[in-house]
């Protein structure tokens, strides 16, 4: 089995159909066996988080959390004494023997080509570490962070770091650029999932607390630490493989990238650090972990709705009103979340979705859709589709600006775009009342020149199209709105040719190429307004001066070698 290409093919297709989780034991040219996909499935997740559902997450932090604020005192004491067990594991136990360091590689012993790191996609750089637990100090407190970040491998004993705009990780090396000083790094790989996970959760800032922590708060145990060989750095005393090293914040910066990334996309070459590598330790007989991102459904969808469950009792200490969340796949987790709330008052939907874009990563948001309390967040589609029989376009929608993810290739400038706000609750009088609609899904679609494809659900209609001029989705949009089969539609979605009229690669397509403020508008329809976003690629001659990506897709002599070897594989 190749690490190049050919274990992403086969991930791949496990993981979109439901699959086992995967060790390839003999991986051409290398000296260690590969997992991969073992958050593939919602159950596998749950199971490696310890629990039986992703719902007792949020049970578990609800119990923590439950306050009782008429106490005071030592009334207030007594009544946290139960809540102690629930700490149990909360906080780290240092060790002086690890398995992770029962084998070890310093200097020019150290070799990165032996571990089966994969090259995932066909444009991608090279081959990427994708499952690495990033452990760094600041430099001026000493706080400990744990992030995930993917890493690019240069040589043998240097890698890329992939910290973005908004990283802790950059925010520590910068730190240490101030100081004069090199950044000391650890990065593990495997051992309790657990820990993987907590790497990739939006931990929010709290003096003395890190991801070691609430690893240890969810597995009910303490995280055993060890003191890294060449490092001043905790690193996880049961993980497979450790590097240890450092970044040089007075180095030049390397370029890293392509990849082929969650968004389903390549994101272009950038600059980023170098790590330099000068410690490799690993147990004996270690197994090296990978996950592959890309068009979704991808395994990183059950650790997104994790974090889903894991911090909704924060959410609603905040905003007591909301009855749940969901970030649907389709939307990449930043690009569409769907809320559900307790409405009392009008402007209640508005004063949900501005408090959370103030909440730590959910500032990303791009598309939030509000519904009431008794409806379903999930299925995304279907909440959709009822939010459309209550959300009338220009009245009850509203643009915004603000940050956005750096992965997101439509924004109007880097990490900076629009974003959109559907309220789809049931309207007050002071709010306008309720607008007679009735969603309508017509079989027979109006025939169009330039629109390829057409499909429509009760109340939102997907057309695809070849992009080949300025504003044509406009043009096309016009056109087909001015026809009796736009009655009863409130939601038209264009899209590049390219694009399965599914709900899933449909609102996936038109949700990473849009930016709200640029590509929403309110257009009339046969019955109403309708709501109109251009999901295709925007062009030169349209404003867009950025780097248009493409589309990831695997090499077809893959997917053809992968199809003949299927049987051979023995899944």
């Amino acid at each position: 089995m190749s690490a190049e290409l050919e274990i992403t093919e086969i991930a791949d297709r496990m993981v979109k159909g439901g699959g086992p989780a995967l060790l390839f034991e003999r991986v051409l040219g290398k000296d260690f066996p590969v997992a991969i996909g073992l958050f593939g499935t919602r159950e596998r997740t749950a199971f490696a988080l310890g629990v039986e559902d992703l719902d007792e997450l949020a049970q578990k932090v609800e119990a923590l959390l439950a306050l009782n604020p008429g106490k005071g005192g030592l009334s207030a004491l007594m009544g946290l004494l139960p809540k102690l067990p629930l700490l149990k594991g909360f906080f780290p136990r240092r060790v002086r023997r690890a398995p992770v360091q029962e084998v070890v590689h310093k200097g020019e012993a150290v070799d990165l080509s032996r571990l089966p790191i994969l090259t995932c996609w066909p444009l991608d750089g090279g081959p990427f570490l994708t499952l690495p637990l990033v452990i760094t100090k600041d430099p001026e407190t000493g706080e400990i962070n744990l992030g995930m970040y993917r890493m690019q491998v240069l040589d043998q004993r240097s890698t890329a770091m992939h910290w973005q705009l908004h990283k802790v990780g950059r925010r520590h090396l910068e730190k240490a650029k101030k100081l004069g000083k090199k950044l000391e790094v650890a990065v593990a790989l495997g051992g309790d999932p657990v820990l993987t996970y907590a790497a990739t959760a939006p931990l929010p800032p709290l003096p003395g607390v890190s991801e070691f922590h609430l690893a240890g708060f969810l597995r009910g145990a303490p995280l055993e630490l060890a003191r890294g060989v060449t490092v001043d750095l905790p690193v996880p005393a049961e993980a497979e493989f450790v590097l240890e090293g450092y970044i040089d914040p007075e180095e030049p910066l390397v370029e890293e990238g392509p990849f082929g990334d969650h968004t389903g996309f390549y994101t272009p070459v950038d600059l980023y650090p170098r790590f330099h590598v000068t410690a490799l330790t690993h147990r004996k007989g270690a197994i090296y972990p990978a996950t592959i991102v890309g068009v979704p459904p991808m395994e990183d969808a059950y650790l997104i709705e994790a974090t889903e469950r894991l911090f909704l009792p924060a959410l609603r200490l905040v905003l007591p009103e909301v009855v749940d969340y969901h970030m649907p796949p389709e939307g990449v987790a930043h690009n569409w979340v769907n809320v559900s709330l307790r409405k009392e008052y009008p402007g209640q939907a508005y004063k949900v979705a501005y408090g959370m874009l103030g909440l730590g990563q959910m500032m990303f948001a791009k598309v939030i859709v509000a519904v009431d309390g008794e409806v379903p967040v999930k299925p995304g589609f279907a909440a959709l589709l009822e939010a459309l029989k209550h959300a009338l376009p220009g009245r009850d929608t509203l643009l915004l600006r603000g940050p956005v993810d750096v992965l997101d290739h439509s924004a109007r400038a880097f990490a900076f775009g629009g974003k959109l706000f559907l309220d789809g609750t049931r309207k007050l009088p002071e709010e306008g009342g309720e607008v007679p609609f009735t969603p309508k899904a017509h079989t027979a679609l109006p025939e169009d020149p330039e629109a390829l494809a057409q499909r429509q659900w009760p109340g939102l209609w997907g057309v695809t199209l070849e992009k080949r001029r300025p504003h044509q989705a406009w043009e096309v949009a016009e056109r087909l709105l001015k026809t009796p089969q736009s009655a009863g539609i409130r939601l038209l979605l264009l899209a590049d040719a390219d694009t399965a009229l599914t709900p899933a690669e449909l609102l996936w397509a038109v949700l990473n190429n849009i930016d709200p403020e640029r590509d929403a508008r309110v257009m009339p329809g046969a019955e109403g307004p309708v709501l109109v976003l251009d999901g295709t690629r925007k062009l030169p001659e349209e404003g867009f001066q950025r780097v248009w990506p493409e589309r990831i897709r695997m090499d077809p002599k893959v997917k053809a070698l992968v199809e003949a070897r299927w049987e051979e594989y023995g899944f």
